[in-house]
């Protein structure tokens, strides 16, 4: 049986991802709709791969899913454990489209049902009360909500203090993409008045299952430009590609591959602080943090549906195809100075 799914997270889960998200039916007109029980909450899924020690899709295999994407997943067997109802093993998924983060999208996804979080207020529940559950994840719009670093790990690790239904809650952040907007934009946490938050049960760690914030959704208060209730195909029109100049690749200090809510990105580092990231194409084939030689990629430009110019990053030979085709030339050019003396 084949699914498609609204992709609401896509964290951080024991070496690889946790994707999962809230199922949907598409009509005849392309148009999409929640499916939801008979409580009235949102029906999810989390596809897991039956080939790795926790379920967890390896990294290259899902790091093409943005937030907000709508996936095709094909062969869909259910396997619940517990709380973690929401399990399927599958055989293929892939983007059709996705969805834009209007306030009249999110509010559809959204879980009104639950008034606690994950069967109470504590930050993490017992084996027993995992065992007993019977969903483990959610999206929901906090009350208020702040953030902060915890001091204790060497690495940044950001915690979230948020309100729900009267009750404070304070849950450590497990999204990639959120991490990488922070380091995009560092001034970004103090100017936030508005998220959504997928919360997720993880898996026994101490004896306990501990409530995670999955994903991080920044609202959209632009105005909707097309219907939110069809699937959103970007139109972009292909106007030029080229390879980076040499001035430019001196520019820039380094360039490496940075996960965030649209997908994959290449940070282009600048001497002068004017960092730049362009999105990947779907058919990159690069990974997150992989260091980019610019030698071997192109800067494509687009024009979208509105007559703006969209820049992607294509590549184009791999760093050893490049070194092969560098010597290459090198020889012919010696062979060329050789017939000027003959």
């Amino acid at each position: 049986m084949d699914k498609h799914f609204i992709c609401l997270a896509n964290s951080y889960k024991r070496g690889g991802r946790c994707v999962a998200g809230v199922e949907i039916d598409i009509d005849a007109d392309n148009r999409w709709s929640v499916r939801k029980d008979t409580t009235g909450k949102p029906i999810w899924i989390r596809p897991i791969d039956r080939h790795t020690e926790y379920g967890e899709i390896p990294e290259g295999d899902a790091h093409f899913l943005p937030l907000l994407s709508i996936v095709k997943i094909t062969d869909v067997i259910p396997c619940p454990q517990y709380a973690h109802s929401e399990d399927a093993y599958f055989d293929s998924m892939f983007p059709i489209g996705k969805v834009l983060p209007y306030p009249e999208v999110m509010w559809q996804l959204a879980d009104y049902v639950h008034p606690v979080l994950f069967y109470d207020s504590e930050y993490s529940i017992s084996i027993d009360a995992y065992n007993r559950g019977d969903y483990s994840l959610m999206l929901i719009h906090p009350e208020s909500f702040s953030f902060h670093l915890d001091p204790t790990k060497a690495r940044a690790k950001y915690f979230m203090t948020f309100r729900y239904n009267g009750v404070t809650y304070d849950f450590s952040v497990t999204d990639p993409y959120f991490y990488a907007y922070i380091n995009q934009n560092p001034d970004a946490l103090e100017s936030l008045s508005d998220v959504y938050l997928v919360l997720s049960l993880g898996l026994e760690y101490e004896e306990r299952h501990h409530k995670l914030i999955a994903a991080v959704i920044i609202p959209s208060k632009a105005t909707p430009a097309i219907n939110p209730q069809v699937i959103f195909q970007e139109s972009l029109h292909e106007k030029s590609v080229r390879q980076f100049t040499r001035q430019e690749r001196r520019v820039y200090r380094r360039a490496i591959v940075v996960p965030s809510q649209e997908g994959l990105s290449l940070y282009l580092k600048r001497k002068d602080g004017k960092d730049r990231f362009i999105l990947l194409e779907s058919g990159c084939h690069l990974e997150s943090w992989q260091k980019v030689n610019l030698k071997t990629v192109s800067l494509v430009t687009y024009e979208d549906e509105c007559g703006q110019e969209v820049y992607r990053i294509r590549k184009y030979a791999s760093p050893r195809e490049w070194g092969v085709m560098s010597l290459l030339r090198r020889f012919l050019r010696l062979k060329e100075r050789t017939k000027l003396y003959d």
